[in-house]
């Protein structure tokens, strides 16, 4: 694990700093899978999280049940359904609570108040296996930070294992046993975690989420509730003052907080990733375009340098490296446009940072999906400040976006198959077509992998007539 790094954070929170909005609620009880023999213990939810550890419980000898207390019924007959399921809960010893299942949900509250014990397989696994857990959290920019860092450390020659929201199970273990495990962490796990890994990572906050929390400020104290519980090391990106504000305000005591500045590898003004000893990767040779991304590379980095890697084989790794997909990915078309699938954006502050990547290009961006009422000030104001940009609104967020700036002159279309047709005509004088939404697909879509590939296909189709 990593030597001790070199920076100490210039100031320590007094024990009442938390968020306005969220009081630190009664310290909650550690839970190991050994704690749970002979207890009454409940998942609550059967998704594929659930299903793992219901599995991965019953293995142990731990006689467990399920509850489905949001359904009727359901195709599995050894689960408890609706008061069923109600009933099942709050007689529980402990509850294994589901990422899908809301804080905000009464049933929740209901037991958290009745003193239950409400824990997560994450929380579960992590309070037998801290040490070995380094964990990327943040709005966005997580994925793509955790799997770096996992390149990077493999290349280097550790055993290092990806798991976690990224869509691996913790329960997924190696043969041998990872050395590292890179844990990408939503703020769905963060939120249920009374043990935090031993090194974190944040790499971004702003509004996501804000049904599942109840609000913009829950968010942000269940995300960074990941920091809370003893990390050793927590990085965070020094070009984001706001993050380095509300994580110093969240740690623990002797926690050290790591910024990427000149101190260690960061971003210069001309966007290269530089260390203190000269070491250089210039922004064109970047895995993914834009400050945003380099950001997130250099927080990768300084991550991997707790290891004792030195900053050339690093650098080297780094050039290796090959981006999600879905996060500025340039894909085939039958036109002489270049078109851009960053589907993954699915909040207005990362469109601006897409946006922004591409600079001197004359760019025609879909924007639109889901709409769940976040504030677009931000892309608005981004928007009006570039009347170059080519807006093609879709969905109840776009439409929204066209009634509240008409200003704009944006394009407003009936579907998002008007839209890309649109964008591959001759109608569109950009060179550049981005897809970057800022906001989810579910209005026309089942997910945002279905939506991309309607993208796809359209630029394929693209002749520019």
């Amino acid at each position: 694990m990593p030597a001790s790094s070199t920076r100490q954070a210039s100031s320590r929170p007094s024990a009442s700093a938390t968020t306005t909005c969220c009081p630190p609620p009664t310290r909650r009880q550690h839970v190991r899978f050994s704690d749970l023999s002979g207890r009454r213990v409940v998942v609550w939810g059967f998704g594929r999280e659930g299903a793992s550890v219901t599995e991965h419980l019953r293995d142990l000898g731990v006689d467990v049940g399920v509850a489905e207390p949001d359904r009727v019924q359901g195709p599995h007959p050894d689960l408890a359904y609706g008061e069923e399921g109600r009933t099942r809960l709050l007689a529980a010893d402990v509850v294994v609570k589901s990422p899908g299942v809301p804080v905000v949900h009464p049933l929740h509250r209901e037991l958290v108040a009745a003193g239950t014990p409400v824990t997560s397989l994450t929380d579960l696994w992590l309070n037998d296996n801290a040490e070995r857990v380094v964990a990327v959290t943040g709005t966005k920019g997580k994925s793509t930070t955790a799997s770096l860092l996992h390149h990077l450390l493999a290349a280097a020659g550790l055993r290092s294992s990806l798991r976690g929201n990224i869509g691996t199970s913790v329960l997924a273990e190696t043969d041998p046993p990872a050395e590292v495990v890179v844990m990408e962490l939503s703020s769905y796990q963060a939120q249920s975690l009374t043990r935090s890994p031993r090194v974190v990572a944040v790499t971004s906050l702003f509004p996501e989420h804000l049904t599942w929390h109840g609000s913009l400020e829950a968010y942000f104290h269940d995300k960074l509730n990941a920091v809370a519980h003893g990390p050793e090391v927590v990085v965070v990106p020094a070009e984001a003052p706001e993050v380095v504000r509300r994580v110093r305000e969240r740690v623990s005591p002797g926690t050290e907080v790591l910024l990427t500045d000149a101190d260690g590898v960061h971003v210069d003004e001309a966007g290269d990733v530089v260390w203190p000893d000269g070491t250089r990767v210039a922004a064109p040779d970047l895995p993914l375009p834009g400050r945003h991304h380099a950001a997130n590379i250099a927080v990768a980095l300084r991550l991997a340098g707790l290891f004792d890697i030195a900053p050339t084989t690093l650098a080297a790794a780094l050039r290796t490296f090959a981006p999600l997909p879905h996060r500025m990915e340039p894909v085939p078309s039958g036109d002489e446009r270049r078109w851009i699938d960053d589907s993954l954006a699915t909040a207005p502050e990362a469109v601006v940072a897409s946006l922004a990547s591409l600079p001197g290009e004359r760019i025609s961006v879909v924007v639109g999906g889901e709409d769940r009422g976040l504030d677009f000030s931000p892309l608005l104001s981004h928007l009006r400040s570039h009347p170059e940009l080519v807006v093609l609104l879709v969905g109840p967020a776009g439409a929204r976006i066209s009634a509240e700036a008409p200003d704009l002159g944006a394009h407003l279309f009936d579907s998002f198959g008007e839209a890309v047709t649109w964008a591959g005509s001759a109608a569109n004088p950009a060179r550049v077509v981005l897809l970057s939404p800022g906001a989810p697909s579910y209005d026309e879509f089942a997910d945002y992998t279905e939506r991309s590939a309607a993208f796809r296909a359209a630029a394929l189709a693209a002749d520019g007539r």
